[in-house]
């Protein structure tokens, strides 16, 4: 694998990358993490990543053990450590540390942190002019910790597989009451006219970094933004329906498949109002670049 692997700021390639068996990240799932990438071979975003990996750490009590300055520091040193051509996807996991083979968080020493730093396989222009595919999982989302991004990944692997035995891009994940919540990796979001419905936190979606933007974009297009409960009957009416993350930016669904079969988006092309708002994505970038 290309690329380079920081632990506790020791650099390495990622074969000779190495963290403790007896880590409760490894052992339990006992650890929170974000995802960014580069735009321009700069962290796109940084702060705000690091705002919300404070929040999943406070969900689960642990402490970060580097400021916000210290971590972009040794993010910024793995990126150019790495020396990229292309623009790089970033992953940024926090661990409990080593602890006894037990779940017991006290018995843990210092949070370990490692920064991986890889190629970005950015998508191919054919996905955003055709749209994508996606499947309604059987894995549900749940309200507790909801809004944390921790360890405890099994529904998002499970849900994965289910995607690419579809043979789709994305899984939508519904909550236990049948009401969209979000993708395995993104935001989901129906339009109606000039109405961008998108599912609310009672909905056990996250809160989405590439989503915020998003939505802000959209009030200023004149677009009413409305957050709220969604079911999937609502996708038979939309006019439209995309996704966002923080790697694929926003992209157009065009076929809904699920257990009672496919549903086809519209007229199964992607809709004015998203190719507007990746139009005004991209074109935001140069904006939201200087934030760091």
């Amino acid at each position: 694998m290309s690329g380079v692997i920081s632990v506790n700021g020791n650099i390495t390639s990622a074969e000779d990358a190495k963290i403790p068996v007896l880590d409760h990240g490894f052992l339990f799932g006992d650890s929170v993490y974000e995802t960014l990438r580069t735009h321009r071979h700069k962290p796109f975003l940084f702060t705000r990543h690091f705002m919300r990996m404070e929040r999943s750490a406070r969900s689960i009590v642990l402490e970060l053990p580097w400021s916000r300055e210290k971590t972009f520091r040794e993010v910024r040193r793995a990126v150019d450590a790495a020396g990229l051509s292309s623009e790089s996807r970033i992953r940024i996991t926090v661990t409990r540390g080593v602890g006894e083979v037990g779940p017991d968080p006290g018995t843990c020493e210092s949070p370990n942190v490692v920064v991986i730093v890889t190629p970005l396989s950015e998508l191919p222009e054919t996905i955003y002019e055709n749209g994508v595919d996606v499947v309604i999982s059987s894995f549900q989302r749940t309200i507790h910790l909801a809004d944390a991004k921790t360890g405890n990944l099994i529904r998002t692997v499970l849900a994965q597989r289910e995607a690419r035995l579809a043979g789709a891009f994305e899984a939508i994940l519904l909550t236990p009451e049948g009401l969209i919540s979000d993708g395995i990796t993104s935001n989901v979001y129906l339009v109606k006219g000039r109405k961008v419905m998108t599912p609310s936190r009672e909905a056990c979606s996250l809160e989405g970094i590439t989503r915020g933007t998003v939505l802000e974009l959209s009030g200023r297009m004149g677009l009413e933004v409305v957050e709220g409960l969604l079911h999937p009957a609502e996708i038979e009416s939309a006019d439209e329906m995309f996704l966002t993350s923080t790697t694929r930016e926003v992209v157009p669904i065009v076929r809904v498949n699920g257990p009672a079969g496919g549903q086809i988006v519209a007229n199964g092309k992607p809709g004015p109002v998203t190719r507007a708002l990746r139009k005004a994505y991209v074109q935001e970038v140069d904006v939201l670049i200087q934030e760091d």
